[in-house]
Order: C-alpha cells, then sequence, then structure tokens
C-alpha cells in the first residue's frame, strides 16, 4: 500500500506539471484559436532564467522565481504583439507552422545562451526530503503540488470572479461578439499569452526542481498536450484533470510495466510513451477530449 501511495505522489507531481502546461495550451486555444506548439520551450526558457538568476546570480531564490514569472509574462506579451497579432484570420496550418519555428528558436536561442549541457536549479527545496507514515516524499515535489492547487484555484477565482476575467472568458467564447460589447479584443489576446506564458514557467522551474535544466525539457511540452487533449481543448478544468491523469499513468507505468516481461516479449522503459498512447486513444474514441463539447454546425 505503501509503494502504490508513493507512486500516486510522484505520479500526481508530475502531473501538477503537465497540468500547467495544459493550462496554458489551453487558454491561448480557446481565446485565440492558436495550438501553440512553442509552449514546452515557453516552459524551458522560464527554468534557464530562474536558473540564470538563482544559480549564477546567487540571487534569493524566490525573487529569482518572481523574475522569471515577469519576464516570462512579458515574452508572452512579445509573441503576441510581434507574430501572432499580424496572423489574425490567416488558416490554422499557418499559425501553427509559426509556433513550430518559435519553438526552434528558442531552443536555440537558450543553447546559444546558457549551453546544451544539464545544469542543477540553487533551491531551497533540492534534495531535501519529509517522512509521514513510514514514507518518504521529496519536498520539491510537496511544493509543487501544494504550489499548483493554489494556482489552479486561484485561476478558477479569477476567471469567474472578476471583471477582466469574465472579459477574458468573453473573448474565448466569441471575439467578435465581446469586441461589439467594448471588449479591447487584441489587448485580451495579449493578456491571455502573457498567462499562458507565466503558467508555462512557473511549470519550467517546478519540472527544474524535480529534475535539472536543460533545453530538452522543452519536450514536456508534448506531453502536456497528450492532457489537453485528454480534457479536452476548450476545457481548463479539463486540462488539469487531463494533466494529473497523465502524470498518474505515467508514474505507475514507470513502476509496474518498465522492464516487465509477458510471453517472451520485453516491454522496456515505456513510461515516455504512455501519454502519446493516451492522446492517440482519445483522439480516436473521444476526439473532442473528457470535458470537450462537440462541436455542432448547423445549416
Amino acid at each position: 500500500m505503501e509503494k502504490i501511495l508513493e507512486v500516486l505522489f510522484s505520479g500526481a507531481s508530475i502531473g501538477a506539471i503537465y497540468a500547467l502546461i495544459a493550462l496554458g495550451f489551453v487558454l491561448i486555444f480557446k481565446s485565440t484559436g492558436i495550438l501553440n506548439f512553442a509552449q514546452g520551450e515557453l516552459c524551458m526558457i522560464g527554468a534557464f532564467i530562474c536558473y540564470q538568476f538563482a544559480t549564477l546570480l546567487n540571487i534569493p531564490y524566490i525573487l529569482s522565481f518572481l523574475i522569471a514569472i515577469a519576464l516570462g509574462a512579458l515574452l508572452g506579451s512579445l509573441i503576441d504583439l510581434l507574430f501572432f497579432r499580424r496572423l489574425v484570420g490567416e488558416p490554422i496550418y499557418s499559425t501553427i507552422m509559426v509556433t513550430v519555428g518559435l519553438g526552434s528558436i528558442l531552443t536555440c536561442f537558450s543553447g546559444l545562451i546558457w549551453g546544451h549541457d544539464v545544469y542543477a536549479l540553487r533551491s531551497p527545496f533540492m534534495n531535501k526530503t519529509v517522512s509521514a507514515g513510514g514514507m518518504i516524499f521529496s519536498q520539491a515535489s510537496l511544493y509543487t503540488i501544494g504550489i499548483s492547487i493554489l494556482l489552479f484555484a486561484l485561476f478558477i477565482l479569477f476567471f469567474n470572479r472578476s471583471l477582466l476575467g469574465v472579459a477574458l472568458k468573453g473573448t474565448a467564447e466569441d471575439s467578435d461578439t465581446a469586441g461589439l460589447m467594448g471588449i479591447n479584443v487584441k489587448k485580451m489576446h495579449m493578456i491571455i499569452w502573457a498567462i499562458g506564458s507565466t503558467v508555462a514557467v512557473v511549470a519550467g522551474v517546478f519540472l527544474a526542481e524535480q529534475s535539472f535544466v536543460q533545453t530538452s525539457m522543452s519536450h514536456t511540452g508534448i506531453k502536456a498536450m497528450s492532457a489537453a487533449i485528454l480534457g479536452g481543448m476548450e476545457s481548463l478544468p479539463g486540462a488539469i484533470i487531463g494533466g494529473f491523469i497523465v502524470g498518474i499513468v505515467e508514474s505507475f507505468a514507470a513502476n509496474y510495466l518498465s522492464g516487465l516481461e509477458m510471453a517472451g516479449f520485453h516491454f522496456g522503459d515505456i513510461k515516455d510513451v504512455v501519454a502519446f498512447a493516451i492522446m492517440i486513444i482519445v483522439l480516436m474514441i473521444r476526439p473532442h477530449g473528457i470535458f470537450g463539447k462537440e462541436e455542432v454546425k448547423r445549416v
């Protein structure tokens, strides 16, 4: 039983990171119609910025975290202003290719500045554990789960109770009607990109807490996309739940299926395959996701 609880905890920890990145996917897609394939790269950039200030410049961790969030929000705003504001109304494949190219640029940019080695983020939670009921938990994982749940609650309150949140929801539902009602749609899109980039930065720092800072950590974005597809690309609660589902299933696969041999077939390490298998199955059975709504076109 203790082993199962530890696996659940580990899965919830990485699932919280997937949920944050998936939340950025859904926010941007729901509001602008753009499927941002550079979300994982924004996650990576956030981790490197925090590493720059916390480790290389020896600035206190919390302050470094806040600086990374601020610069991430600024980067998201600039991306909208310089690229996607000019692509309004363009075919979806055009915007997808721009995000793919943007992701490659961000990866190369990070490699030029910080290199392609593996770095450790200086953090007060690194290599520290907490014991409870005979089980040992990582402080970094507890911190990730706790802050992520708090952020999810704040997002729900923000989008349901604040005037800006309601305006953002209205823009996401129907930007044309929102514009007619006096909402500055361009401003709302910029804010959404800033928020989407911010949650990616937070996820990147959390991921660095549990592993290392490196350019390849951007690949986490593809796994998070499977979580967004699982929950529904237009559902914020779906992105959160989908992230935790993918993380927990991946954790169980790593502990109970990797290395398993059955009828002469050796499974090997299938942890990284699980997220993509879930994405394919969901697309085949329920393309709009668990919480997504099937689009109905009236003729």
